[in-house]
């Protein structure tokens, strides 16, 4: 169904209620939704990929003021966040102290997506959702639907069509738990412009934009 089409935004917000995953599209890849309803739905998002509970819980979020709910981020964090957000960043994060006991285990990880057809599910389902990419092993990531649903259509209650994903690559990933931020994925943002970010160009070697 189209993420444009209201009626398939309500029905996935249904599903995602109910601890069910949904294939949603962004701005870097696809992604594996579902609401943060209890930790057995964050375990199914994790059996839906094949892999054991990752380092950090992902979220997407509508909007920065929503990070204070999810995330204690520092200076750093917020300086990331100001220069390439909305974008294909994602910042580990410290977990706030009031999400449930089975969010805190692991640090969180947050992005909010430059793909302004998502913002509607996302508002109407409270303004995050917890969204791991549409990857799974010996395959690449899926950049559309279709991708999608032949990984993981067998798992998911219902898929959004939003088109090809812009970047077609995974987001960065920065963790700003530790002091200097270490950057544990290289995606759609350049290593060197992280660096220039930061004011720690020294720290980073050459890396092309994909």
């Amino acid at each position: 169904m189209s993420i444009r089409n209201p009626e398939a935004v309500v029905s996935a917000v249904r599903e995602m209620g109910a601890g069910h995953l949904v294939v949603v599209p962004t701005d870097t890849i696809y992604g594996i939704a579902t609401s943060l309803t209890g930790e057995s739905a964050v375990q199914r998002l994790y059996e839906a990929r094949g892999r054991e509970r990752e380092p950090a819980l992902p979220f997407l979020v509508a909007d920065v003021s929503l990070t204070a709910l999810l995330a204690h981020p520092d200076a750093a964090a917020l300086r990331l966040a100001h220069r390439f957000w909305p974008g294909p960043l994602t910042l580990i994060l410290p977990p706030a102290s009031d999400l449930p006991a089975y969010a805190r285990t692991t640090p969180v990880a947050v992005r909010i997506a430059n793909f302004p057809t998502l913002l509607p599910l996302l508002l109407q389902a409270g303004g995050m959702l917890l969204v791991s990419g549409a990857i799974k092993g010996g395959h690449p990531p899926a950049i559309t639907a279709q991708e999608a649903a032949s990984l993981f259509g067998g798992s998911v209650s219902l898929v959004l069509n939003g088109g090809p994903s812009p970047y077609g690559v995974p987001s960065t990933i920065v963790n700003c738990v530790v002091d200097p931020p270490v950057i544990v994925r290289h995606g759609a943002i350049a290593d060197h412009k992280i660096w220039e970010a930061l004011g720690l160009a020294h720290l980073g070697g050459p890396h092309s934009d994909p």
